[in-house]
C-alpha cells in the first residue's frame, strides 16, 4: 500500500527547509550524447544488440563501467566479459539502456562532515540484502528492491547542505534515526530521498518505495519494496555494528521490522544476512569501498544508478501486467487450496484441515493460556451402512450432505466443523466452559434425530452417537490426546445402545 501525500508531507513550517535542501543538491543533469543515443536507438524495435554495442563503445569510460557490471556477482556469468558484444547478449536491450541511464545520473555536492563511506556502505549492504529478501518473498520485485535501497540513502548526503542537520550528526552520531532526524528538522532524510528521485524523474515505485520506508513511529504503510526496504536497513545497520550493545539494538530492530513488515522469522532474516555477506564484500571491492574517501560522495548516486540497468523504463507498465497475472495466479492458488482443505461432498473442511486447526488451536494455548477448556466433539451416524444398502449410496450422500449442513448451522464464531471420515465428523471448540459441552452437545444430536432427513426417495431418520473431550491441561501431544479420549468416548456410546453423548476429561 502507498502512502497518502499527507502521510509523506512533513509538516507545512519545515517545507522551505526541505525545498531549499532538495535544490542545493542539484537537477538531474544533462545525459552525454552517447547516453542519449542509446537512449534513442532502444525505442528502436528493429535495433541489434551489436549495433548498440558498438554506440556504446565510442565512449571509453561508459563501456569500461558496463564491463565492470557485468562481471559482478550480480551477474555471475561463469567467465571473465572482455568484450561489450558478449556484455550486450548477457544484459539485454532493456538493461543495456538502464546502465546508459544510470552511468549518467552524476550529482556534484559537498559531503561537509557526514561520513559518506557509511552512506556507502549502508546503501550498498541495504541494497543487497534488500534484493536477497524480496527474493524470498516475491522474485519479481528483487531488482526493484536493490536499486531502491541503494539510492535510499541520497536524503543524507543532500543534508549536508544544512547546518542543522550537521549539528545534529555532531550530538548524536553519524547515522541519524528518522525520529530524530524529525525532531531536528521536522521531516526526515527518507523524504528528502524521495523528494530528489521524483525530480530526477525516476520510476513511481521507486520513489514510493523509499518515501514509505519512514519507521519513526508516524502514521505509516509501506509499499512492499518499501516493506522491505525497512527490514534491509535493519539488517544493515546490524551487519555494520561494531560494538555489541549496536549489534544487540540492531537485531532487535530487525527482528521486530521482520516479523511486522514482511511476516519472516529470525531464523529466515539471519540466513538472508549470512547469504549477503559475501556479495556484501565483494560488491564493495568492485567499488572501491576500501579507499571511498570523505568528498567522493558523488559515487553514490553514479554507482547506485548502474543497478538501474536491471529496471526498465515502462516499469509500470510492466508492474500492471505482473499485477493482472498475480492476480489471475492468486484466483487459481485459491480455488486449488480450498479444493485440497475441503470435503467434496458435504463443502466441510476436510480431515487434513482439521487436523491443521486443532493442532494450531494448542499451539495457540502455548503461547497464550486461559482458563477455558480446548474441546474436540466426534460424531458417528448410527447405522449409515443400513441407509447405504437400503436406499443406495446417492441416499447416503444426500443424508450426509444435510447431517454436515446442520452440524456447520449449530457452530459458534471460531469453532471448526469438519468431516474427518465415511460418516464420521468433527467439531472443535477452542474456548467453552466444561460445564457446557456435555449440554452443547446433547442439543446437537438431538437436533440430528428429531428431524429426518429429506431426500429424494422421502424421509429418512437418522440419529447420531456422541464422543467427546476437553482439557485445560497443557501437555506434549495434547492433538493426538483429545481425539484418542473423543474417539474412546464415541465408542463407549456407541456400546452404551448408541444415540447419546459421553464426555470425558483430561486432567
Amino acid at each position: 500500500m502507498t502512502m497518502t501525500e499527507s502521510q509523506m508531507a512533513p509538516p507545512s513550517g519545515a517545507l522551505p527547509e526541505l525545498d531549499r535542501v532538495v535544490e542545493a543538491f542539484g537537477d538531474l543533469p544533462t545525459l552525454a550524447p552517447v547516453a542519449l543515443r542509446v537512449i534513442e536507438l532502444a525505442d528502436d524495435e528493429d535495433l541489434s544488440l551489436d549495433q548498440l554495442a558498438k554506440v556504446i563503445g565510442t565512449d571509453a569510460g561508459l563501456a569500461a563501467r558496463l564491463l565492470r557490471l557485468v562481471n559482478s556477482a550480480a551477474y555471475s556469468p561463469g567467465r571473465e566479459v572482455t568484450n561489450l558484444n558478449r556484455a550486450a547478449i548477457l544484459l539485454g536491450l532493456r538493461t543495456l539502456k538502464m546502465v546508459t541511464l544510470g552511468f549518467t545520473l552524476v550529482a556534484e555536492v559537498s559531503a561537509g562532515s557526514i561520513d559518506c563511506s557509511l552512506i556507502w556502505r549502508r546503501s550498498l549492504a541495504t541494497g543487497v540484502l534488500a534484493r536477497r529478501l524480496a527474493s524470498r518473498l516475491d522474485e519479481d520485485l528483487a531488482d526493484d528492491a536493490f536499486v531502491a535501497g541503494l539510492l535510499s540513502n541520497v536524503g543524507k548526503v543532500a543534508l549536508a547542505s544544512s547546518e542543522a542537520y550537521l549539528a545534529t550528526v555532531d550530538a548524536n552520531g553519524p547515522w541519524l534515526s528518522p525520529a530524530i532526524e524529525r525532531e531536528a528538522l521536522g521531516f526526515t532524510s527518507d523524504q528528502v530521498s524521495a523528494r530528489i528521485l521524483a525530480d530526477w524523474g525516476l520510476p513511481r515505485l521507486l520513489v514510493d518505495a523509499v518515501g514509505s520506508r519512514d519507521h519513526s513511529g508516524q502514521p505509516c504503510h509501506p509499499t512492499p519494496v518499501g516493506a522491505i526496504l525497512q527490514v534491509a536497513d535493519a539488517a544493515a545497520m546490524l551487519i555494520l555494528a561494531e560494538s555489541d550493545d549496536d549489534k544487540a539494538r540492531a537485531l532487535d530492530t530487525v527482528i521486530l521490522a521482520a516479523a511486522t513488515h514482511v511476516g519472516m522469522t529470525v531464523g529466515e532474516v539471519e540466513r538472508v544476512i549470512e547469504e549477503s555477506g559475501p556479495e556484501v564484500d565483494e560488491l564493495a571491492g568492485a567499488f572501491d569501498l576500501d579507499t571511498i574517501s570523505p568528498v567522493a560522495v558523488d559515487e553514490i548516486v553514479s554507482s547506485a544508478q548502474a543497478r538501474l540497468a536491471r529496471l526498465s523504463l515502462d516499469v509500470a507498465a510492466l508492474l500492471s501486467e505482473e499485477k493482472q497475472r498475480n492476480e489471475e495466479l492468486a484466483e487459481t492458488n485459491e480455488r486449488l487450496a480450498a479444493a485440497a482443505s475441503t470435503d467434496a461432498l458435504t463443502g466441510l473442511p476436510n480431515r487434513r484441515t482439521f487436523d491443521a486447526f486443532l493442532s494450531n488451536q494448542v499451539a495457540s494455548r502455548v503461547r497464550n493460556p486461559r482458563s477455558t477448556s480446548l474441546a474436540l466433539v466426534i460424531f458417528d451416524l448410527d447405522h449409515f451402512k443400513r441407509i447405504n444398502d437400503t436406499h443406495g449410496h446417492a441416499i447416503g450422500d444426500e443424508v450426509l450432505q444435510e447431517f454436515g449442513a446442520r452440524l456447520l448451522a449449530g457452530c459458534r464464531r471460531g469453532e471448526l466443523a469438519a468431516r474427518i471420515g465415511g460418516e464420521e465428523f468433527a467439531l472443535v471448540l477452542p474456548e467453552v466452559l466444561p460445564q457446557e459441552l456435555e449440554g452443547a452437545a446433547e442439543r446437537m444430536r438431538i437436533m440430528f434425530g428429531a428431524t429426518p432427513v429429506e431426500t429424494s426417495v422421502g424421509p429418512v431418520f437418522v440419529t447420531a452417537s456422541v464422543g467427546g473431550s476437553h482439557t485445560n491441561h497443557l501437555r506434549a501431544d495434547l492433538e493426538r490426546q483429545l481425539f484418542e479420549a473423543a474417539d474412546g468416548a464415541l465408542y463407549t456410546s456407541k456400546n452404551l445402545g448408541r444415540n447419546r453423548v459421553t464426555i470425558v476429561s483430561l486432567t
